[in-house]
Formats: C-alpha cells, structure tokens, sequence
C-alpha cells in the first residue's frame, strides 16, 4: 500500500472493483435516523486521475451538526445502523468492531475512559458513511466468505494537523492500533499523512494476512480508490484485486523458519525453550541432533512462525538458551484449509466432547478428520483403554 489507506480510497477502491452502489446508498441513508449529528447524507461517485492514472473517487456530502460526539453516542449509532441493515453477520461484525476499535485507540492515546472518549474527528458523520459503506460493499462483493491479503501500510512522513494540534505522522490513534495488532508498515514516499485512523481500523478488522508480495492468484477484477490529495511521489490511489487462487485444491501462505546452534545447552534448557515457543504462539518448534565445530555434539532449534511473532520467538530462544544469534528463513508453504470442531462421541455407554481437527479443500469437501491427541489419552485414562483403541472408536463416528 504505497499511497496508505484511508476510509474513502478503501470504499472507492471496492466500488471500482464492482460493488453495488445502490445498496451502499441504501445503508448510508438510514444514517441521519440513527446519528442526531448528521442532517442529511449523499454519496457521489466520480472517476479522477492521479498522477496520468484513471481512479475512482467517491465524495460523501454531508450536512451535520459541527459538534464533538461521545463515544457512546458513535458506537451505539453504528450497532443501530447496521443492526437495522440488511446486511450479513460478517457485515454487521466488521462494522461494530471497527467503531470499537477506534474508540479503543482514541480511549488509549488520550487516557480516557472507553464510554466517555471525547472523539473530535473520528466521531464525524463521514467516519460512520465509510465504514457503513465499507462494510456494505464488501457485503456485495462475498469479500467475508474470502482470504485477505494485505501488503505493509505506508504511513508517510512529516506532520499532521488535527484538533489536539500538531503531531508528527502516523497520528497517535493510527500507531496505536498498528502496535496493537502487529501490523507491517513501511514509511513511503510522500512526507505527508497517507493512513488515517479510519482506514487502518477497517483494515484490520478485515483481518488479512499481510504478505510482501502478492500471493498466487489469477487476478479476475481490479478497482482504484483515489485519494483527495496529489502526492509528490506517485499516484495516490489504494488497489484492491479480486481474484481466485491458482490451486483448487489448496492454499498457500508465507511462514518463518528460524534456527539456531545449541552445543552448550542441556536437554531440560532446550526442552523449555521449545514449550514456551509453543506457548507464545509460534506453528511448531522442534529440535535436531547435530555436531558441529571441534567434534562437539549439540541441537539445532527450529521455529515456525508467522512474520509477526518473529522478533518474540527470536528474544524467547535468546532469552531461555543462551545463544548469540538467530537465522531465518522466508517459506511459502501449500497447505489444506483446517478448523478444528468439538465433536460429541459415545464411547463404551458415556459420551465425551472431543476436538477433531478437520482438514477440508477448497470446496469445502473434508479430505480428513483426526481427534485431537490430549483428548483421546484423557479419554483412554478414563476408560482404561489403549489409546490407538480409542482414537479408531472416535474415528468411526466423526
């Protein structure tokens, strides 16, 4: 996202794609009944250039009371908007939780309660138009029902002005919820605001993976949302692409693999390091005999993890074995989809809740289903079973 992100370059980017402006408008008019602030609401859709390059922009005229909002008067306006909708419960979800959110970040950087947030800017009637029409025309796009990738957000540079007075970029609430929820940015080319705190909350609240470069795909639609402003480094538009993914069978995405040398750690230090990497979040973690250097037998530690939780796994092996360093590696892996479900079983007279990991196609077509480890040994101590015996009797009836 060279140009950032902003609520109205995301709602244009998906009009542009192809979303459904009627039923957009639709939404953005039982506004003024549910917010008191806003008087009337009208949605404009143009097309603009950027830099030679053709984009859509999208221009909400409003006519609103010019007074600050509460944040229980915002969020409760949102919940009664979208509640009153015909839209999706994803819809509805992704509406609440991006309000909530940016209450939370507001809450967070002025140190005040959560209900009693005075929002300046952010409780305007045009944050709620775009994250109404956000969610609307994700809605008419099947964008819920989708895997979502993001690329790092760029943020800009220099300062911003706003009603607390001048600050340098991000603004406060915008770093905040990239902080709380791990998201990659990079600076840009523009010193001048390109994420503004409406458009990074419906961003992760689409929670995409965010990758480096595109994933495979077979791009099918592409859409540009403009921003309002030129940039002295390039177009100032965010894309969006739909598209399906190259296998139909399966999917991809992109991990970590860290390692490091071990020839001066006992098995009690190596086994912990490896249970509190698990702990903390990482895919797996395993280790290897190796020799190395001088004949000296030791371990090599393996980690799995995703981009995010690099720097913490790395500071746990540090921290717990004593090593100088960590290497790794970026892999793109293909896996099935998985989800794992609490399946009821009957099992000699009594029944049992067990969790079983199913693994499923793209379809949705369930190629295989293992219960859980953990589950089929406390059920074969309560039994007084073998555990193969158990795992098999599970298995007959999932």
């Amino acid at each position: 996202m060279v140009a950032g992100i902003s609520g109205d370059m995301l709602l244009a980017a998906l009009i542009d794609a192809g979303a459904d402006v009627p039923s957009i408008e639709r939404r953005l008019r039982s506004i003024p009944v549910y917010y008191s602030k806003c008087k009337s609401i009208h949605l404009e859709r143009k097309d603009v250039k950027r830099h030679g390059f053709r984009a859509c922009g999208v221009e909400i005229q409003i006519s609103e009371d010019q007074t600050d909002a509460y944040a229980k008067t915002f969020s409760e306006a949102v919940e009664r908007i979208v509640r009153s909708s015909e839209m999706s419960e994803q819809a509805v979800a992704f509406a609440i939780n991006s309000a909530n959110l940016l209450i939370a970040a507001e809450s967070k950087v002025h140190g005040s309660g959560h209900a009693d947030v005075h929002l300046h800017e952010a409780g305007s009637t045009d944050t709620i138009a775009d994250i109404i029409g956000v969610a609307a025309a994700c809605d008419s796009l099947g964008i819920f029902e989708s895997t979502i990738h993001a690329t790092p957000v760029a943020v800009g540079g220099g300062v911003v002005n706003f009603s607390h007075g001048i600050v340098s970029t991000p603004a406060p609430a915008v770093m905040e919820i990239m902080r709380e929820k791990g998201v990659p940015i990079v600076g840009g080319k523009d010193p001048s605001e390109l994420t503004t705190p409406t458009g990074i909350t419906m961003l992760v609240n689409l929670k995409p993976k965010f990758l480096v470069t595109y994933p495979e795909m077979v791009a099918e639609k592409v859409g540009y949302g403009a921003g309002t402003r030129e940039l002295r480094g390039g177009p100032n538009f965010l894309r969006v692409v739909l598209g399906r993914t190259l296998s139909t069978e399966e999917f991809s995405d992109r991990i970590i693999l860290a390692e490091t040398n071990l020839d001066d750690a006992s098995g009690e230090v190596v086994s912990y390091a490896v249970q509190r990497l698990i702990d903390s979040g990482a895919k797996d973690a395993w280790v290897t005999s190796a020799q190395f250097k001088k004949n000296r037998p030791g371990y090599v530690l393996h980690v799995i993890c995703d981009q995010k939780d690099l720097e913490q796994c790395s500071k746990i092996i540090i921290e717990e074995t004593g090593t100088l360093g960590v290497r790794y590696q970026t892999w793109d892996r293909v896996l099935l989809e998985r989800d794992v479900r609490t399946v009821p079983v009957k099992l000699e007279g009594q029944m049992f809740d067990v969790r079983v990991k199913f693994a499923k196609d793209s379809t949705g077509k369930t190629l295989r289903a293992k219960p859980e480890a953990d589950d089929v040994q406390e059920i074969a101590r309560v039994l007084q079973l073998p555990a193969r015996e158990v795992a098999r009797m599970i298995e007959t009836q999932i």
